[in-house]
């Protein structure tokens, strides 16, 4: 081991993040957190990189944390630059995803003094992390004893919790002294977590009105326990009764399952025949729900469901329908409540699959003669995504589109959908490549793909990245729902259109780029990304008609309404 700074806080910061284990740090360029720059790279125990843009930084981070499972380290200098941390400190909050943020601090006398770099930096991020301490100078063993206790703490709920955490650092010049790493350590502890269960009396209940119920609904989001349940949900999907219906980003592949949930309601929705797809017991696996059909249409019949049951660690009454919130592991429960199956005459899980069937024909029927557009672009980038990619998908349109087309079964799907936000979608995807040996596949629309362009520096490690940006002239969302259309400061403030390509800033960067305007170029483009060969990162734009999209969309909709 090297040398590490020699003030007291920092060496037990950085000896304790080794002794659990944790290797992954993100720093940022600065002097008042110089002694954790110095340390973490003259310890030997962690693999750090540097990135100038905090923002883009937390992302990385967040993209690293959420294929490893496991907690990254982000460091950064006082001041403003502690604020740039927060959207990607708060996307993994309602994630679940192990950040921790170290951020160094001018000492407390000299907050609201004038001082440079210095704001208000205690407690934060507290709206956006699960814990947050403060630490204090060492000048004895009693306050290297707080720090450790405080450290230990925080490391440990990240761990154990896969929850966001932050570590404010005071720390006074001088700040570069380093000195040998040997020194004594304070003790480190564990915070060891039972798996929680149900008694044998909670389950016979839950088995009770689970037999009881004529209607089951299982939806299962995003989440990390999602992927799973996926043997007890083949077995409940056996079932006539029964409908499992998943998102995309849930991981879950099975024929049965109705995979696009969109396409599949927009054949009864706001019709006579709604309430014959309602459940009587709803089961909700995983968190965040993306499509906004759903939620409306289970919402507006809230009261024809009569018990709905939620796996989670907090209440999350989306539906506002909940009757039982379970904490509880989702997999071994759902595996008990399969083996409880019995004949039933209902046929609600039939009708859903039917239907789901029925749509995937109007599907495939409306795509052969459809024009060149957002969704008839979507339909062949999915033809040519390779086996065994991991797909980072934009958000707004993107997601949208994404979740129209059945899921790629050897294709993982991932998207910072904890709080929807369009800003760090490249840097995600790029810590996302950074820490897996798949190809890593960014799907971006091209507003949010200049919003966190920073992430373009970052070279390290992205051999395996490849992006595709659909330039279809700006917020492309606010021309398919409803409202934002019909006002005239749509096109410049809300909309914000802009058709200009981002050719000279991917070059600038150094990145290998093409575009495509049509079929013909868009095939040859996507050859071209994909191509077995290519070594290094690489991106595609696609330019897809800002005004026809919509409409093209629109139809297709009304085409699905066809169907029925």
């Amino acid at each position: 081991m090297g040398d590490v700074s020699n003030i007291g806080s920092v060496r037990t910061l950085v000896e304790l993040a080794a002794a659990k284990q944790i290797q992954d740090v993100v720093l940022s360029p600065g002097s008042r957190n110089a002694p954790f720059i110095l340390s973490f790279n003259g310890h030997g125990s962690f693999n750090c990189q540097s990135i100038l843009d905090e923002r883009s930084a937390g992302f990385v981070a967040l993209g690293m944390a959420q294929q490893k499972k496991k907690p990254v380290i982000l460091s950064c200098t006082s001041g403003s630059a502690v604020l740039n941390y927060t959207p990607a400190m708060v996307e993994a909050f309602y994630q679940k995803i192990p950040l921790v943020a170290v951020t160094a601090d001018r000492p407390g006398e000299w907050i609201d003094q004038g001082e440079g770099q210095s704001m208000r930096q205690v407690k934060l991020m507290d709206n956006v992390v699960l814990h947050s301490v403060n630490l204090v100078e060492e000048h004895n063993d009693d306050d290297r004893w707080y720090n450790g206790r405080l450290i230990n703490e925080a490391f440990e709920l990240a761990i154990t919790k896969s929850m966001p955490v932050h570590i404010n650092v005071p720390l006074k010049e001088p700040l570069y002294g380093t000195a040998p790493s040997s020194y004594v350590m304070p003790q480190a502890f564990e915070i060891v977590e039972s798996k929680k269960m149900l008694s044998d009396s909670e389950l016979d209940k839950l088995k009770g009105i689970f037999q009881a119920s004529n209607k089951v609904l299982v939806l299962v989001a995003q989440g990390k326990e999602s992927a799973e349940c996926i043997e007890a949900l083949r077995e409940m999907n056996a079932c006539s009764k029964v409908a499992i219906v998943t998102e995309t980003h849930a991981n879950l592949y099975h024929l049965g399952f109705v995979s696009c949930i969109d396409r599949t309601i927009e054949s009864f929705i706001n019709s006579d025949a709604e309430v014959d797809y309602i459940p009587d017991l709803f089961i909700t696996v995983g968190s965040n729900v993306i499509s906004k059909k759903i939620k409306s249409l289970f919402r507006r019949h809230k009261k024809i469901i009569a018990d709905h049951w939620h796996f989670g660690d907090e209440v999350m009454d989306t539906f506002q329908s909940l009757t039982k919130l379970i904490k509880a592991e989702a997999n071994p429960i759902l595996s008990y409540l399969s083996g409880s199956l019995e004949s039933n005459a209902s046929q609600f899980g039939n009708s859903w699959r039917a239907r789901f069937f029925e749509m995937e024909q109007r599907h495939i029927e409306f795509l052969k003669t459809s024009a060149y557009s957002d969704l008839k672009v979507f339909e062949i980038i999915n033809d040519f995504i390779p086996d065994q990619t991991s797909v980072q998908m934009g958000n707004s349109s993107v997601v949208r589109y994404i979740q129209l087309f059945n899921q790629i079964r050897t294709v993982s799907y991932f998207g910072n959908r904890g709080v929807s936000g369009i800003e760090g979608s490249t840097s995600t995807a790029v810590g996302a490549a950074q820490s897996c040996d798949e190809l890593t596949l960014l799907i971006s629309g091209d507003q949010a793909f200049r919003y966190d362009s920073n992430a373009l520096a970052i070279k390290n490690g992205t051999e395996n990245l490849r992006v595709i940006v659909i330039n279809n002239g700006g917020g492309n969302i606010f021309r398919i729902i409803d409202g934002p259309k019909d006002h005239d400061v749509s096109h410049d403030y809300i909309e914000k259109v802009d058709e200009q390509p981002i050719g000279k800033l991917v070059e600038y960067h150094g990145i290998d780029y093409k575009e495509a305007r049509n079929f013909s170029s868009l095939v040859k483009g996507l050859e071209w990304l994909f191509n077995p060969e290519r070594s290094t990162s690489g991106v595609l734009e696609i330019f897809t008609p800002r005004v026809d999209s919509p409409q093209i969309f629109k139809s297709y909709l009304g085409f699905l309404k066809e169907g029925k």
